[in-house]
């Protein structure tokens, strides 16, 4: 009874979809055909992955718009709601559909149909290019010169996302990092970080930190690549030693822990909002953090659409193409870029290490050392207390209740009364050891 039951459901699923498809498919055809001269020009975007590609994405289509001219956007995403929140961004109409259910279906009702993720590409066999030439030259350069630059990574497309780690080190070598790959791809000027995402003007109030200068500090993943891992190795496990480091330097702190089901609660830190918080309160919460702290992920992105700096810890992902310049970031003390070199890399060591070296081996005081001239500044300046130069000896973050091995001490100190700067010891005792 059950089986058949499950199977009368997938049916049910697959006739509403087929009718949901028939509606858009006419509605697209309609449109097409009565739409004047400067109406805007409907293209099919399929977008992959999560929060970061669709800002990735929603940053490329926003810098297409601005090359090629007025768009209307059919985005098919299968994370619909995140997807209708980030390309609202756009100045443009959007409309967002399940991608999952209606994408093969829908795509060759479309003039052109794009599909945007690691790379961005077209789907060649059903452009109208008669069509596009005469309602919009300019995009259709733009589509030639990405099926130009497709031979030069067609293993990539064609194995994604198994190769994506060649397909980083490929845009790495031409110059390229994440955020701006697939305007390198395209030939069109990138338009720079900034992304005016929608936020939840309330939510400061509602968690106690409006007029309060704080810090976030995130450590999960994104739970749709293993739901049933419990970790990643891209998950830095020690955050809770860096804030009771900084916590010790800098008492009066405010750091506010984000996240959602993939996150583990960090005990030094001052207010947990895993799992707390809708996406546009999150994102306020972000917008006006003064640093995240992090390991890659995609509120890294989020944060530098508002023009937040996060320092953050890599691991497996690649520094060169995940890093974004004006961030505080963190390379591996060994190994690291072993993204997509097997299956499981994100769940478990690639080389079989019961932990990820390129994370337990990276030590809390190495991130305290990174962060301490931004925090030291920034506190001097707005939170108006004694710099780092000026708290007691016992209280900068040495001793044997932070860690270091015996002897370390006087290392420390040494370099510290060579060179005179409170902040500089920490860098120079990591350089050293």
């Amino acid at each position: 009874m059950k089986t058949v039951l499950a199977e009368f459901r997938r049916f049910s699923r697959r006739f509403s979809a087929a009718q949901q498809a028939r509606r858009i498919a006419k509605d697209i055809h309609r449109l097409r055909q009565s739409a004047g001269p400067d109406a805007p020009l409907r293209v099919a975007v399929r977008v992959t992955g999560g929060i970061g590609d669709h800002i990735v994405a929603a940053r490329f289509l926003r810098d297409l718009i601005a090359a090629v001219g007025p768009l209307a956007l059919d985005i098919y995403s299968p994370k619909r709601e995140i997807a209708a929140w980030i390309f609202r961004s756009l100045d443009a109409p959007v409309a967002c559909f399940h991608e999952r259910i209606l994408w093969d279906r829908l795509r060759p009702s479309y003039a052109v149909a794009f599909y945007v993720t690691q790379f961005a590409v077209v789907y060649t066999e059903t452009v109208d290019w008669m069509y596009l030439s005469e309602r919009a030259p300019k995009l259709r350069d733009v589509a030639v010169r990405l099926e130009e630059f497709r031979p030069s990574i067609e293993a990539c497309i064609q194995h994604h996302p198994r190769l994506d780690g060649h397909l980083g080190r490929i845009a790495s070598f031409m110059g390229y990092g994440r955020r701006n790959f697939l305007q390198g791809m395209a030939n069109i000027p990138y338009g720079g970080d900034a992304l005016p995402i929608e936020t939840d003007p309330g939510a400061l109030e509602k968690f106690g930190l409006a007029g309060r200068a704080y810090v976030t500090i995130h450590n999960g993943f994104d739970a749709e690549f293993d739901k049933a891992a419990p970790t990643s190795t891209k998950v830095y496990a020690r955050f809770d030693d860096v804030v009771a480091r900084l916590k010790r330097l800098y008492p009066d702190l405010l750091v506010v822990q984000v996240g959602t089901v993939t996150s583990k609660a960090i005990a030094s830190a001052d207010l947990n909002l895993i799992g707390a918080t809708t996406i546009r309160e999150l994102a306020a919460i972000i917008q006006h953090a003064h640093l995240n702290i992090d390991n890659e992920s995609g509120i890294v992105h989020l944060a530098s659409c508002f023009d937040v700096r996060s320092c953050v810890v890599f691991g497996p992902t690649s520094v060169d193409y995940y890093a974004y310049p004006q961030n505080i970031n963190l390379r591996p003390p060994v190994c690291g870029d072993c993204w997509w070199v097997n299956e499981n890399w994100m769940n478990r060591c690639a080389k079989g290490h019961e932990q990820a070296p390129c994370m337990s081996l990276r030590s809390p005081d190495s991130v305290v050392a990174a962060l301490s001239e931004e925090l030291a500044a920034w506190h001097e300046a707005e939170a108006g207390h004694e710099t780092f130069d000026e708290l007691p000896v016992q209280d900068r973050g040495r001793g044997a209740g932070y860690g270091f091995p015996p002897g370390r001490e006087i290392v420390d100190g040494a370099v510290r009364v060579l060179m005179g700067l409170g902040p500089v010891w920490l860098t120079f005792g990591q350089l050293i050891a």
